[in-house]
């Protein structure tokens, strides 16, 4: 199994894999992403609790809002993918329109991946196929 970590303000630390639970107790942060979507930051905050989930499990010393605290627009995306990719889920971001690259770290829209089974998180009133 590969270990997976991530550098938050200068220090590494290990992600564990979320199991079926956290999915079943984290499921409300992972689709209500997709309803706040329109309010810009508010998809990205609902996701914090998955990223702390996945960390706290192996460092509980720290907690949600210190983590909130270490996060920001340049780390959020590469962290979420990296607890994403240690939970055997796969999150890929779509552009909205061709002259915006997929590779911007935008929230506007997104789908995590798990065995086929797709949350697909888009724009408001947007619904966009899950890509590979």
């Amino acid at each position: 199994m590969q270990k997976h970590s991530i550098f938050l303000i200068g220090k590494q630390f290990q992600l564990s894999s979320l199991t079926l639970g956290d999915l079943r107790r984290l499921e409300p942060a992972l689709l209500g992403a997709e309803q706040k979507i329109s309010h810009g930051f508010g998809s990205m905050l609902s996701l914090v609790p998955v990223i702390h989930a996945s960390l706290s499990k192996l460092h509980p010393e720290i907690a949600l809002e210190e983590l909130e605290e270490m996060l920001d627009l340049n780390n959020f995306t590469e962290v979420l993918d990296r607890v994403l990719e240690a939970s055997g889920l796969k999150r890929s971001v779509q552009s909205r329109s061709a002259s915006v690259p997929a590779a911007s770290g935008s929230p506007a829209s997104a789908a995590v991946a798990f065995d086929g089974v797709r949350v697909a998180v888009g724009s408001a009133g947007e619904d966009q196929p899950a890509a590979d």
